[in-house]
């Protein structure tokens, strides 16, 4: 058992960390309302094929009683009760659409879990805590080691869009290349956080990380994905109350094995590394802006048939559909949303099906690609 003593450092630490995660995951959802309503064309893609009729006033439910459940944790002491409608809520609304289960969104979810089976010990919630930041930061850079990542996110989103190079120059082999030492700096300081000896210096790293993603996404930046924002302070929040503030406990991570941090484990430690093998979804994984997602092009031979999502039509400077109309998943999703579709090919092809159910006139197809390759 704890002592008075011991207990009481990680009980403070805690209920700040419950309180970082509610106030800033409540601006995320509101920001992101369409994401978890149904008011929208974009289709939503349940786990479960036989949920999709449930009606839009359950997921608007859903919706509200989430942002209930987050303003009264916010105002009152942490409750346990409040915990578990929050868990159930939000677990039932992503079944309902996987497009709302977001890296932000699945790291909340844990954070609720943790507090909820290791309340009674608080040293197990913390250790549970920054077991999920290290993990986050070590998969996170892992994934970004890809040649997608240099090109679509490096090369185009950094040195064109953001810092106003000229292809010619963003193309050069040394600048091109270079971005691979993002994932690697961030992947190093995620594993530093495990080791005490590395633990502040990598926590201020990756707290400049995280000032610099919202130079180039927010306001004085690309003004994109805003739903990211107040994740990205709340991470420089959670990394400041663990590793940086002067009363910050000691963690041993030799607890996360010790009771219900085994699950932690499991799902931030072990099942991400099986996405390299294609076993465990992207987004599951920590995949943000890796750059290397599959995509889905949607073809329209008979526009007048599907009128609602006209206003997505691209010019299909490739030529990919043959003349016909075309119709960018993920630029749809963004430009409706303000997010990504879940970006994974069993839920493309959910898509497809429900696309050619809606406008059975309209002569849908749709052809997927991923690593520049059409696949069948």
């Amino acid at each position: 058992m704890l002592t008075t003593d011991e207990t009481l450092p990680n009980t403070r630490m805690n209920n700040y960390l419950l309180k970082v995660t509610c106030f800033f995951w409540l601006p995320a959802k509101l920001i992101g309302w369409r994401l978890f309503t149904l008011d929208r064309t974009f289709p939503s893609a349940p786990v479960f094929e036989g949920l999709n009729g449930i009606p839009a006033a359950v997921h608007a439910g859903l919706y509200l009683v989430s942002l209930s459940l987050l303003v009264v944790l916010l105002k009152a002491k942490k409750n346990r009760l409040f915990l578990c409608c929050l868990l159930l809520t939000e677990i039932c609304s992503c079944l309902l659409d996987q497009n709302r289960l977001r890296a932000w969104e699945y790291q909340c979810l844990f954070i609720v879990f943790i507090f909820i089976l290791s309340a009674r010990n608080q040293k197990l919630v913390t250790v549970a805590f920054a077991f999920i930041l290290a993990s986050t930061y070590f998969y996170s850079g892992l994934g970004k080691l890809n040649p997608g990542f240099l090109q679509n996110i490096w090369t185009r989103m950094v040195l064109e869009m953001f810092l106003k190079l000229p292809p010619s120059t963003a193309s050069l082999t040394w600048l091109h290349y270079s971005g691979y030492t993002l994932g690697c700096i961030e992947l190093l300081a995620g594993a530093g956080l495990l080791f005490p000896q590395s633990t502040k210096t990598s926590a201020k790293v990756l707290i400049a990380m995280h000032v610099l993603i919202l130079i180039w996404l927010g306001p004085l930046g690309l003004r994109y994905n805003r739903i990211v924002w107040p994740w990205n302070l709340a991470m420089i929040g959670y990394l400041y109350l663990l590793f940086l503030k002067k009363d910050s406990p000691v963690i041993h991570f030799g607890n996360i094995t010790t009771g219900w941090n085994k699950v932690i484990l499991i799902f931030w430690g072990i099942l991400p590394a099986l996405n390299i093998f294609g076993y465990w979804d992207s987004f599951l994984s920590l995949g943000m802006y890796s750059g290397n997602i599959p995509g889905m092009v949607i073809c329209i031979k008979d526009t007048s048939k599907c009128r609602p999502i006209k206003k997505f039509f691209r010019k299909d400077k490739s030529n990919i559909c043959n003349g016909y109309e075309m119709v960018n998943l993920q630029y749809w999703a963004i430009s409706e949303m303000g997010v990504s579709a879940y970006p994974e090919l069993r839920v493309y092809r959910q898509f497809q099906r429900k696309l050619e159910k809606e406008y059975p006139a309209a002569g849908i197809s749709c052809i997927y690609y991923a690593d520049g390759k059409r696949l069948p």
